[in-house]
């Protein structure tokens, strides 16, 4: 299997698990359910990286990167490292994606979450770099400190 190229990934959002097997961009056989009953399964092409697909119809929902461990037994073993589509990097803060991105369409304020802790909240960027990823929204996941601690790329399945 080749290198990962994150853009293609990307663009496959609405594309079939079998699709992406078929044209090589992930191997068969290393996805993964959660828990029993959940509506997706998961594929971890590399650490800190995860292909979310909708069950029922195979479809790649969502790109997901971690970019800052919210877990206290994993440490840093869970952070991606890879590259980051663009304009992203693997170091930003919500000043750094406001100034790239402009004001989100949709905004969350800080939120206690159970066994993570105070999480930042998030922004949603519906269709914003759509020259660059076609039907495609962007939710930045931030810590309490406002760091960037996770970036999804999505499309409605």
């Amino acid at each position: 299997m080749a290198a990962i190229n994150i853009n293609s990934l990307i663009n496959c959002l609405g594309k079939t698990a079998d699709m992406l097997v078929e044209n090589q961009l992930i191997s068969a056989g290393k996805f993964e359910y959660l828990f029993e009953g959940v509506e997706t399964f998961n594929y971890e092409p590399e650490t800190g990286l995860i292909l979310v697909f909708d069950d029922k119809s195979r479809k790649l929902r969502s790109v997901e990167f971690t970019l800052v461990s919210t877990s206290r037994s994993s440490g840093s073993s869970e952070i991606y490292r890879g590259e980051m589509p663009p304009p992203f990097t693997l170091s930003m803060d919500k000043v750094a994606v406001r100034t790239l991105m402009g004001e989100p369409d949709i905004t969350s304020g800080e939120t206690k979450i159970p066994v993570i802790g105070v999480v930042g909240g998030h922004d949603c960027y519906i269709q914003k770099l759509h020259s660059m990823y076609p039907d495609t929204n962007i939710r930045v996941l931030y810590l309490a400190d406002l760091r960037v601690r996770g970036l999804v790329f999505e499309r409605r399945i």
